[in-house]
């Protein structure tokens, strides 16, 4: 009777490995959902604060920008003043290239990189080149 329980517990063993398996995989998911919320910068002569939602291949959200001297030059666009602004990009292995909005009209195209909890990313531009502009994980000082 002894050999009939030998494989059960090798059955019983192999499972608990495959749900332990199973349940890393969702850890991905809950990563992604950890940079839910508020995302923000000050660089490049503007501020915004972004509340953005992630998915595994996409982020979006909306929020405001508000250029913290005359106005703000990067290639054709120039923004002035305070508004709002919304953000939409694809994920691809860390990759992120989308474009924000802003209500003025000035739509740059935007890409960087997510490296732990900053997006190392930069606005496009075919005049000026990539005008750096990182978004960090909550609100920036």
């Amino acid at each position: 009777m002894s050999n009939y329980y030998l494989p059960r517990r090798a059955l019983a063993a192999l499972f608990a490995i495959s749900i332990a398996a199973c349940g890393s995989d969702t850890s991905t998911t809950a990563t992604t959902g950890d940079l839910d919320g508020p995302w923000s910068s000050h660089d490049f002569n503007i501020g915004v604060v972004l509340n953005l939602t992630w998915t595994a291949d996409s982020v979006k959200g909306s929020g405001t920008y508000t250029v913290l001297q005359n106005s703000l030059g990067c290639g054709g666009g120039t923004l002035q003043g305070d508004g709002g602004v919304t953000f939409a990009a694809s994920i691809s292995s860390g990759s992120i290239v989308g474009h924000m909005a802003f209500d003025n009209g000035w739509t740059p195209p935007y890409r960087g990189t997510l490296e732990g909890t900053t997006i190392d990313g930069a606005f496009q531009s075919i005049d000026a080149g990539p005008c750096f502009f990182p978004l960090f994980k909550g609100l920036v000082p």
